[in-house]
């Protein structure tokens, strides 16, 4: 697994866009899965990470627009989090796959990789606390 660190104001939102991809909002007519993947949240600072997996592909729809996703990046772009160049290059690349498997992972920025970390990486920032034992 792979832990991407993002603002938990948008965690979750970049987390479903990115489930939108693979069932767009005009096919989700009793379709229950809502976000892509498991989200962590850090039990001191409260930042979030959500837990992509490293080698799984998934198909990316072939209605899939990605209007979802432009609409969340253009908000990391506004936070700075993103250049506009970054967000480009991603719609671009996603625009023709519809159809195709990919691996999520693959569209993470080059400006973004210091934020992609291990489990390990994850366990020495204390990410995931021992349970109390009572």
């Amino acid at each position: 697994m792979a832990y991407v660190l993002v603002n938990p104001a948008h965690a979750e939102n970049l987390n479903r866009s990115i489930m939108r991809l693979l069932r767009p909002e005009h096919l989700r007519s009793g379709y229950t899965t809502d976000l892509y993947c498991a989200m962590h949240t850090h039990p001191e600072t409260g930042y979030m990470a959500l837990d992509l997996p490293d080698t799984e592909t998934v198909p990316i729809h072939i209605e899939s627009s990605g209007a979802e996703l432009v609409s969340m990046l253009q908000v990391f772009v506004d936070d700075g989090a993103l250049t506009q160049e970054e967000m480009d290059g991603i719609v671009t690349a996603l625009a023709g796959l519809g159809g195709e498997q990919v691996r999520i992972l693959d569209f993470i920025p080059a400006s973004w990789q210091d934020f992609v970390l291990t489990k390990e990486q994850m366990d020495a920032d204390g990410w995931f606390p021992e349970p109390e034992v009572i």
